[in-house]
């Protein structure tokens, strides 16, 4: 397995530092202007079991460029290869059941019809106002400008990160 970027460590550890120790992240305590050159891809989704969607809540604007449109109440699943639509709503839920953190490597369909990767990493948040778990997301293509993304596949790596320890979940 391939080590995970900067970007995704420092990601990871700006989340953390919203955290109490050993646990969840609370959206009111993210400082998103913290994220700085990882802001333009970082984004806020809420999964709702009853509705099997995850709502973009806040999306950065190169993420919004490389899926082709304003994502802020669109549903992530509208853009997921529709044979792992239930193995991404059902990792979503495994972040905030557990709860844990996501790192992948994820091929994505562009629009041109390549395939371009992408590095994914997540993790669970608590919203205080709406007392419901959300999830909180980096994306980091290594390609400058990115191409827009037709289709996101299934992840060819991925981990289960430990919120206990920082470490990965085996």
């Amino acid at each position: 397995m391939r080590s995970r970027s900067a970007q995704s460590l420092r990601f990871e550890e700006l989340v953390r530092r919203a955290a109490p120790p050993r646990g969840v992240a609370r959206l009111q305590a993210i400082d998103f202007s913290a994220f700085g050159d990882l802001a333009p891809w970082v984004s806020v989704l809420e999964p709702d079991q009853a509705m099997f969607t995850i709502r973009f809540v806040r999306a950065g604007e190169s993420l919004c460029k490389a899926l082709g449109r304003d994502l802020v109440g669109a549903d992530y699943l509208e853009f997921v290869d529709p044979a792992i639509k239930g193995e991404a709503f059902d990792s979503a839920f495994v972040m905030l059941s557990r709860p844990c953190g996501l790192w992948q490597i994820t091929p994505g369909l562009t629009k041109s019809g390549t395939t371009v990767e992408a590095e994914y990493t997540g993790f669970p948040l608590f919203d205080d106002e709406r007392k419901r778990g959300l999830l909180i997301t980096m994306a980091h293509i290594a390609i400058d400008p990115p191409p827009q993304i037709a289709q996101v596949r299934h992840a060819t790596e991925w981990t289960w990160l430990e919120l206990k320890s920082g470490g990965a979940l085996h």
